[in-house]
């Protein structure tokens, strides 16, 4: 049980919706990467780059995380400690994005705080079954 049984639902509400993000987000990839695959020279590399490391590591992170949001709604054990193995991986990504030398650094620091936060929500929500 959730110590507080007004907001027990939101977290998984957030997990779903987040799950959601990065499914369009990857289904994205895949899809512009799939377009782009025939071309020559850099154009194919990056659909190649696009499908490989963005695309289908996104989509599995995201069924992952849609597959967490139904067992947090349910209220399941196991979908919290799923919760914190997701949240430490989303920090790392996080981490990278941010140090990487790109334009979206800003979303690296979004993503570590989401992560921070998610992390603190998950493991008093772990402290307080125990």
């Amino acid at each position: 049980m959730y110590p507080q049984s007004q907001n027990r639902r939101l977290f998984p509400i957030i997990v779903g919706v987040y799950g959601a993000l990065w499914a369009v987000f990857s289904l994205l990839m895949l899809f512009f990467g799939l377009t782009n695959i025939s071309g020559r020279g850099m154009e194919g590399l990056a659909a190649q780059v696009a499908i490989i490391v963005f695309g289908i590591p996104s989509l599995i992170f995201a069924v992952l995380l849609l597959v967490c949001a139904v067992g947090l709604w349910q209220e399941k054990r196991w979908a919290l400690v799923m919760a914190l193995v997701l949240a430490i991986l989303n920090l790392a990504i996080a981490v990278l994005i941010s140090i990487a030398p790109t334009d979206i650094t800003y979303v690296g620091f979004g993503g570590i705080v989401l992560s921070v936060v998610a992390l603190w929500y998950i493991v008093k929500q772990l402290r307080f079954r125990d």
